[in-house]
């Protein structure tokens, strides 16, 4: 248990994690009910505190808003941070703060933020101003009298709400060490030290520099922002990973992967084999193939593309070209044209090979000396090319 102590942190004492355990006919009081409220708050804060830390998430503006009667005062807009403590602290709307009634530690109340208990006069040229979280009782209820009639209160608060306290100080608040350990020596086997417990619930939200004469008004730019602590949501963190890693594109980047091109093949619905080769057997797919004899009636031929291993997930996508040549000093044409298997060109996911892409057709006059160049890129590593070439003839 002394670990769950050291690692729990309370303003006040160090709260153990402990939860009721119930069964049948238990009687429960006040207390129990307690024990099980303090269980859940207290894990939530751990869970802050470790996971995301602490410090101004949004809002919480500090903007001059004086008065003919308060010319020191500024206004705190409305927004949510994290304490030190892992509390939550949200202001719900806008409050004023006058900063010429709280030098040295005056405080706003918790229940009535726009009313602040004065601090004593101060010669601090900066004051720097702080929240924190805070409590407020509320709604007394009447006690019904005990069995005894001992109890002399007749009433009790019978609500709790989250609220907060503002202070300006002479100097910032001490803050939480950060983190020392990076990400990347995290990954290097590095091991991060949990966060120690902190020593004031304080988060700074400003530094103001205070005019030399007391009706003197508070200007914007005597008001210091940037001394805060930013946390970023995970929105923020979100939306900047994906600025910088996908550099605008609405698609990630494709995966990494250990699988390549291999080959082409090809094949012919008609036999192939010139007439000083022997024959290949209709439908047989080959890499190398001597000639492909295509039907005069319907010149096309079928090709498949072959990957080095088993395609990943989302499967491989590839681009295919085709190039038909012929020698002109052989015949006066212009050579053929070949028009592909519509695409798009993808070896499905766990596959080592396409199914055949049918019906690449060629068109126009075709000599035994016409070849077709096939090539195939992948696209997510444009190095990765294999090509094909194929003699085509019409016997």
């Amino acid at each position: 248990m002394s670990t769950v102590q050291t690692m729990d942190c309370s303003p006040t004492t160090s709260v153990k994690l402990t939860r009721v355990n119930y069964f049948n006919r238990q009687l429960l009081t006040a207390d129990d009910m307690t024990t099980e409220r303090d269980y859940f708050l207290q894990k939530l804060r751990r869970h802050n505190r470790f996971l995301h830390g602490w410090g101004v998430v949004c809002g919480l503006t500090v903007t001059p808003a004086p008065t003919s009667t308060a010319p020191w005062c500024v206004q705190i807009g409305s927004g949510y941070a994290l304490g030190p403590y892992g509390d939550e602290i949200f202001v719900g709307e806008a409050v004023s703060f006058d900063l010429a009634a709280c030098l040295t530690g005056g405080t706003t109340s918790p229940c009535e933020p726009n009313l602040m208990t004065a601090g004593g006069a101060g010669t601090s040229s900066v004051a720097y101003l702080a929240i924190k979280y805070s409590e407020c009782l509320a709604r007394p209820v009447q006690v019904a009298a005990s069995g005894c009639g001992c109890d002399s209160d007749p009433c009790q608060y019978s609500r709790i709400v989250d609220s907060f306290q503002l202070q300006c100080m002479a100097e910032p608040p001490t803050q939480p060490v950060d983190p020392t350990t990076t990400l990347c020596q995290a990954r290097s086997g590095t091991i991060a030290a949990c966060p120690p417990c902190p020593t004031n619930p304080w988060v700074l939200l400003a530094a103001i520099t205070l005019p030399s004469t007391s009706n003197a008004q508070i200007v914007g730019d005597s008001i210091d922002t940037t001394v805060r602590r930013i946390l970023a949501s995970t929105a923020v963190l979100q939306a900047q990973v994906v600025a910088c890693c996908c550099k605008g594109s609405d698609q990630p980047p494709p995966p990494t992967t250990d699988v390549s091109l291999q080959s082409i093949l090809v094949r012919t619905s008609q036999f192939a084999g010139g007439p000083n080769e022997g024959p290949i057997p209709v439908g047989s797919w080959t890499d190398t193939p001597p000639a492909l004899a295509l039907d005069p009636t319907n010149p096309s031929f079928d090709f498949e593309l072959v990957l080095t291993g088993a395609a990943p997930s989302g499967g491989f996508p590839v681009t295919v070209t085709a190039i038909a040549t012929a020698p002109k000093t052989l015949a006066e044409f212009a050579p053929p044209s070949v028009n592909l298997a519509s695409g798009p060109y993808v070896v499905g996911e766990g596959e080592t090979y396409s199914p055949a892409y049918t019906g690449s057709t060629v068109t126009g006059p075709i000599r035994t000396t016409t070849t077709v160049t096939i090539t195939a890129t992948a696209e997510n590593d444009p190095s990765n090319v294999v090509t094909a070439t194929v003699t085509l003839f019409i016997p």
